[in-house]
């Protein structure tokens, strides 16, 4: 063999090897998140013992941000990427005159910058002591809850379950409520707004006794499907709707629009589900497993709405593909992280 061709052939092998060692890195590296890999920019915000903290979207960089230790339930971000809307719980102690009593606990919305490293650099969003599962709308500019009505009244039986959303700052406060229902009618929790506002899915819970009789218990149904602008269906004809999606906990929707994603609560065939909002196409995401029983708290999405984060009853964070193509991969070892909420962006 000539010099030359010696050179060329040394020279081919080279860029061949190149090649084949940057195929290889990339390879590993989408497997090691098993499918593709998230965006470097994406953090995600989870509960650990009552404080909030923050990761990339690998599970690196875990930090705590917000201390308060009263910090329960999901966590919601605004969609400038800036700003985390979360609960806080407190509690009072009373006794009756006859001798008994008990423990109250109350609920609010608070929000935050995620900039600022002060404690109490926080406001109210809600102060009815009574609101739970805050999410953020699409433009910034309102923030949707549960609330109960109830929550002040300390010896109430049952809660009486309404969902509203107020302006950032806790103003011009908006009942989805149907106009005319009694009390304990009309009962939502957990709502999620489509990206365009037209519409709100959240789950129905019935009062198996009749309103105003001072008894009877909490029956929870299904998921549906309303007006964005209120609901003006029946009590019977959203009991019709929620049978038709039952076990269902933790709805959020799709920042693409086109799904619903939920936790099943069936011991049999539960997990991870996503579904069409015209209920038309159901599909698993995440199999149940003896070692991965999702937690009933929302999933969160992807910006991309191509990934979804969600954490085990056994305090374990996953990032699983949306499509459900892949095995979900578990991003932190602590053992006491829930409610992850990736970040818009």
């Amino acid at each position: 063999m000539t010099p030359m061709k010696e050179t060329k052939m040394m020279t081919m092998l080279l860029r061949y090897a190149v090649f084949v060692g940057l195929t290889l890195s990339a390879a590993a590296s989408a497997g090691a998140q098993g499918g593709a890999a998230p965006a470097s920019s994406w953090q995600i915000a989870f509960l650990r013992d009552g404080n909030i903290w923050l990761m990339n979207a690998d599970g690196s960089g875990q930090r705590k941000w917000r201390t308060q230790e009263n910090i329960m339930g999901n966590l919601s971000w605004a969609p400038d990427g800036k700003r985390v809307a979360y609960v806080r719980r407190g509690e009072f102690t009373y006794s009756l005159p006859d001798g008994g009593g008990g423990t109250h606990r109350l609920y609010d919305v608070f929000a935050s910058h995620i900039d600022s490293t002060r404690d109490d650099f926080w406001w109210w969003v809600t102060f009815n002591h009574g609101s739970r599962t805050p999410e953020w709308s699409s433009d910034g500019r309102h923030i949707m809850y549960t609330r109960d009505i109830n929550a002040n009244t300390v010896d109430a039986e049952l809660p009486d379950l309404k969902i509203e959303y107020a302006a950032v700052d806790g103003s011009e406060v908006v009942s989805l409520n149907r106009q005319g229902a009694l009390p304990r009618e009309c009962q939502g929790t957990d709502p999620t707004w489509s990206p365009d506002r037209r519409q709100v899915a959240f789950i129905y819970h019935k009062a198996k006794a009749p309103s105003g009789t001072g008894g009877g218990a909490l029956e929870t149904i299904g998921l549906v499907v309303v007006s964005g602008d209120g609901i003006v269906e029946s009590d019977q004809e959203l009991e019709q709707r929620a049978r038709l999606l039952t076990n269902v906990a933790g709805p959020a929707w799709s920042p693409d629009g086109k799904w619903i994603c939920y936790v099943d609560t069936k011991r049999d065939d539960g997990g991870i589900y996503r579904v069409s909002p015209d209920g038309k196409i159901k599909e698993k995401i995440v199999a149940r497993a003896d070692r991965l029983v999702p937690y009933q708290g929302k999933p969160s999405w992807s910006p991309d709405s191509r990934l979804i984060t969600f954490a085990s009853t056994d305090g374990f964070i996953y990032l699983a593909d949306a499509d459900g193509k892949t095995p979900p991969r578990r991003i932190t070892s602590n053992g006491n992280d829930y409610f992850p909420a990736i970040s818009p962006k």
